[in-house]
């Protein structure tokens, strides 16, 4: 079995603490550089892409640079999610890395930045987004995932005048490999939540899996908190975990339409696949 990609989270210790965020009481802590290469040598032949980010901010892990120079090496494509404000310091870095295909900027951090750097800090994005424009290097996805007209209508004015473009909902290309991406706040799933069905399907473990800070394997990009450890890659084969009875279990469930892990049963984001 092959995967789409596959979710590692590097770190889940963040600079921000954005409400879109669960508050979970997971141990906070950032993989070593050695539990890194241990991840991309047991990963290399399941996927060409590696997403580096589940929770925590990536570029905030303070090996980040040797972490990427170990993606270049084994010539993976590699994703990450940033809140952006780290950007400037490592936009060069991003920019000219040969293995770095994507960027996705959450703006939905803007509200949590002190008043006096939210200018700063779009002028980052915007000067980020302007420098790919020399080589077009990497796709850059903005994400507007907040209900918040005065938000978002702050971000498409300041952006755009610095862009030099008119930012409309109904326009999702900014400029070449550069697009804006709306969503609705999801909730994350956990043990806790109201039970949602035991039927439906989603993509985890079929498209991807995801690999926690602690080195845990889940079944998607979601359970950030271990709530379904098939594995653990520091100890485990990946193919061994992908011919476990209880990865198995999950996927043929919903092969199905059945929603076998209690966790799934309580995740309100699946319902869209259905």
């Amino acid at each position: 079995m092959r995967f789409k990609r596959i979710y590692v989270e590097i770190g889940n210790m963040c600079n921000m603490h954005c409400l879109f965020c669960s508050n979970d009481s997971v141990k906070k802590r950032q993989m070593t550089l050695e539990e890194f290469k241990i991840v991309l040598s047991k990963i290399k032949d399941y996927t060409d892409y590696i997403y580096l980010h589940i929770k925590g901010e990536p570029l905030f892990h303070k090996d980040f640079l040797a972490i990427l120079e170990e993606c270049n090496k084994a010539k993976i494509n590699v994703n990450l999610t940033t809140n952006a404000t780290l950007l400037p310091e490592f936009s060069d870095v991003l920019l000219n890395s040969p293995c770095v295909r994507q960027v996705n900027i959450s703006a939905h951090a803007l509200p949590y930045v002190l008043s006096k750097d939210k200018e700063k800090y779009l002028d980052g994005i915007s000067r980020f987004i302007l420098d790919n424009q020399i080589d077009k290097k990497i796709y850059i996805q903005l994400r507007l995932w907040i209900k918040d007209d005065e938000v978002n209508n702050y971000i498409f004015s300041y952006l755009g005048e610095k862009l030099g473009k008119v930012l409309d909902y109904n326009k999702k290309k900014i400029m070449d490999k550069t697009f804006l991406s709306f969503d609705e706040e999801f909730v994350w799933p956990s043990l806790n939540n109201d039970f949602v069905s035991d039927d439906g399907k989603c993509k985890g473990t079929f498209t991807h899996i995801g690999i926690l800070a602690s080195g845990d394997i889940v079944p998607c990009c979601l359970d950030s908190s271990g709530a379904e450890v098939l594995g653990n890659i520091f100890k485990d084969d990946l193919g061994d975990v992908i011919n476990s009875e209880k990865f198995k279990a999950i996927h043929n469930g919903f092969k199905e339409g059945k929603a076998i892990s209690a966790l799934c049963k309580r995740c309100s984001y699946r319902k869209r696949f259905d």
